[in-house]
């Protein structure tokens, strides 16, 4: 009995080395990025179960050790990956929103078009938005006024003035659209978005997939974004994301509350969506929106104008 509670102990120990490997080393080489990948909760679980383990075989002393580093881990979790007892009752003056619309248009696309008209946002960009771009009740609350922006598979509504729109990438699964906005009123200057979609496939190098898309931008003569919003499938503090825009923060870094993960949404473990912004922006507010349709949660950033306008 003495031999398998020891047996598990060094298993949890295994464990959780690997698991802080994985974010020392983060995405930097395909090996890596998958012990980085690794979901902060899936090792809260296997913590827990461990430690009652070690609780009925009566290894006091390693079932302490163990409840210790759980106890740490769920520190973690809750105050430093998120913050889950965190709010916010600020309200900035420019409207941001992203969704990631990985799901059925068919069946949902009326469901869709409502909660983005109920958010109300001054940019709202979807990724795959093609059918609900069409729906009548997103073309009323456009009006007149209302600009519908498409460019590859992102849609942009806003009623400010479109100055540039234009594809970046378009390649192997790679895509990057910029949309140059007239936001001078608003923030004091305008304002440049990259809209992003990166592969999905779990298989494929994080480090390869930046690197062939850093090329590819500067082939395509790309101006520094001030907003890059999009599917990166790429965790937060991940390495290849850093290398990617080095000198922009995350969204919910600077701003957030609650929770940070967008995907997947009906039991969210990895935030791969992302609003990342130059030291020039600054957010009032940022959270996530639970859709209750599709795969991803809706990020939606808010940014004070008059922080904008004093600092310029």
């Amino acid at each position: 009995m003495k031999r398998f509670s020891s047996l598990i102990f060094k298993l949890a120990t295994g464990v959780v080395v690997l698991w802080l490997l994985g974010q020392f080393v983060s995405d930097r080489w395909l090996w890596s990025q998958w012990l980085f990948w690794i979901p902060t909760f899936a090792i809260l679980v296997f913590l827990l179960c461990t430690t009652i383990v070690l609780v009925f075989l009566k290894d006091k002393r390693n079932s302490i050790v163990l409840g210790f580093v759980f106890i740490l881990f769920v520190g973690w979790f809750l105050f430093v990956e998120n913050r889950v007892f965190s709010t916010t009752t600020k309200h900035g003056d420019l409207r941001i929103l992203g969704w990631t619309m990985s799901h059925s248009k068919s069946r949902l696309t009326a469901d869709s078009a409502a909660l983005i008209v109920e958010l109300n946002a001054d940019i709202s960009l979807l990724t795959h938005g093609w059918k609900v771009r069409g729906e009548p009740v997103i073309k009323e609350w456009q009006g007149k006024k209302g600009k519908r922006l498409v460019n590859g598979p992102f849609t942009l509504f806003t009623t400010l003035r479109p100055l540039e729109v234009r594809t970046l990438v378009a390649s192997n699964g790679i895509y990057i659209s910029l949309y140059k906005l007239d936001t001078t009123e608003q923030i004091g200057h305008e304002l440049v978005i990259f809209a992003v979609d990166l592969p999905a496939d779990w298989r494929l190098s994080r480090r390869e997939i930046v690197r062939r898309a850093k090329k590819l931008l500067r082939q395509a003569d790309a101006p520094e974004p001030d907003l890059v919003i999009g599917d990166f499938n790429m965790t937060k503090n991940s390495n290849s994301l850093h290398r990617f825009f080095p000198n922009m923060k995350d969204g919910w870094d600077k701003a957030g509350a609650g929770w940070s993960y967008t995907y997947h949404r009906a039991f969210p473990l990895f935030q791969i969506d992302h609003m990342l912004l130059n030291k020039d922006l600054h957010p009032a507010m940022y959270e996530l929106i639970d859709p209750q349709i599709g795969r991803h949660n809706i990020q939606l950033l808010e940014l004070d104008s008059k922080d904008l306008v004093n600092d310029i």
